[in-house]
């Protein structure tokens, strides 16, 4: 044995425990347990979001985003997001595209919000009815995160499922609709009555 020697466990017993990496310390007097990534991020459960109970029809202004706020839970370090969900309203047009911002506070007060996942571009269809973007590039979030949800959408003739309640912010008049946005986005808040019938999914980590 000698200091920084790496071994592989392939039976437990006497302290240690099978199919865990184990390293020598520096004085070479005891062996250390490894984590590896596979040990650190352990997939444990998918939990999706409550919407709103929606009673109306909202005209979406097109590029507007629109938000629904969530405070993940602190049950596991990390999750993704994996499914952003919404409900159309009787016109549908154009395409609609989906997100999830890291949020201050619910509501917001800063601007500035870093994008942590981004849905697929679907196109919008479906009247009266949930829509759903699967496909979603997710970054790991630190559970106790307060997650902004979003859509947003091409034409000005769709319309989204809400219901009114208390003004707050709740939406962003970004410059333009885009499949690409940044990284960050800095649009000022917008207060509105309106509370959008939006969900998601996210899976958890550890």
């Amino acid at each position: 044995m000698y200091p920084g020697q790496i071994v592989f466990c392939t039976s437990t017993g006497s302290g240690y425990t099978a199919d865990n990496i184990y390293v020598r310390n520096a004085a070479n007097s005891a062996w250390s347990l490894v984590k590896a990534i596979t040990d650190v991020l352990v997939e444990t459960s998918t939990t999706t979001t409550t919407p709103i109970t929606d009673d109306t029809n909202h005209d979406a202004v097109a590029g507007t985003r629109y938000y629904q706020f969530i405070t993940l839970p602190t049950t596991d370090p990390l999750y993704i997001i994996t499914n952003i969900t919404w409900k159309n309203g009787t016109n549908q047009a154009g395409t609609i595209i989906s997100g999830v911002d890291v949020i201050d506070a619910d509501p917001p007060t800063l601007a500035s919000t870093p994008l942590a996942a981004l849905g697929q571009e679907v196109t919008q269809t479906g009247a009266n009815t949930t829509q759903s973007c699967t496909n979603v590039a997710s970054n790991l979030i630190r559970g106790g995160s307060i997650i902004g949800v979003w859509i947003a959408c091409s034409s000005a003739t769709a319309d989204l499922r809400s219901v009114t309640g208390s003004s707050q912010n709740q939406r962003k008049a970004v410059a333009a609709y885009t499949s690409s946005p940044s990284a960050s986005d800095s649009t000022a808040w917008t207060s509105t009555t309106d509370k959008y019938y939006i969900t998601c999914t996210y899976r958890s980590y550890y």
